[in-house]
């Protein structure tokens, strides 16, 4: 079995939810958002920005523009909103942090396999540093995040795990760089923390290849959610469809 982030963090927040999208094969019903469009957008556009020789201000912007994925906006309107808002992410990123160290690692995917399963995933990004210790940094376009959620946080200790076991590098330094307001977090992982989430990660995966009866599980995702017409819980309540995907030309 093949578990990512991703896919382990929907078992946990819903299991039903992770039946209509694995089990049930339904991904086709989950619509593109702004915000996952825009989020995806930015990341393409410092992978790519990194591996310029010339890494000035207008070259990130014109790879934005260039790998801006035009789905999910409600209109032209909505569209040029996010995308100012992921030019004004870059705009500060340029101003503030070295632009021109060259990362050890971009965009790193790993595959490993652990007791009992498959754990994969990409890692935005790798940096060596000068005592000859790494750093693993993470870029986030959402909501910035507590110093105390950072430290328990189990995507980094995925990542973690990811490239020790893929490079031999047990990183020494974990680092969520928060793009809406331009700041950063750092933590570290112990060999104990690890494995102890490795053990939480283990235990999850026996319960997610276990379970016969995939319960819906309220959280505060609840009102995102493309499934909500198929649950149980939303059964007597109204809800608007997802709005259509829509293609748009370059508007910012």
């Amino acid at each position: 079995m093949k578990v990512s982030h991703f896919k382990l963090s929907m078992f946990l927040e819903c299991p039903l939810k992770y039946k209509f999208y694995y089990i049930d094969n339904l991904k086709e019903q989950c619509k593109p958002k702004p915000y996952h469009s825009m989020g995806i957008s930015v990341h393409d556009a410092l992978e790519k920005f990194f591996s310029q020789p010339q890494r000035s201000l207008d070259v990130l912007h014109n790879l934005l523009r260039k790998h801006w994925v035009r789905q999910g906006y409600s209109g032209r309107t909505e569209e040029r909103e996010w995308g100012l808002k992921a030019l004004a992410m870059l705009t500060n990123f340029y101003h503030s942090f070295d632009v021109h160290t060259q990362p050890e690692m971009m965009e790193e995917k790993f595959e490993v396999e652990l007791e009992g399963f498959i754990l994969n995933g990409r890692i935005d990004r790798v940096d060596k540093l000068s005592d000859g210790s790494y750093e693993l940094i993470d870029y986030k376009t959402g909501n910035p995040m507590t110093q105390e959620e950072v430290n328990s946080d189990l995507q980094m200790s995925i990542y973690w795990l990811g490239l020790y076991h893929q490079h031999n590098i047990a990183p020494k330094k974990l680092t969520f760089h928060f793009l809406k307001n331009n700041t950063t977090l750092t933590t570290e992982r112990s060999l104990e923390q690890i494995e102890e989430q490795k053990g939480f990660i283990k235990k999850a995966v026996v319960e997610m290849k276990e379970t016969k009866e995939f319960k819906p599980r309220p959280n505060r995702f609840c009102y995102l959610c493309d499934f909500a017409l198929l649950c149980p819980l939303f059964a007597n309540r109204e809800r608007d469809i997802p709005r259509k995907q829509q293609f748009l030309p370059k508007t910012f």
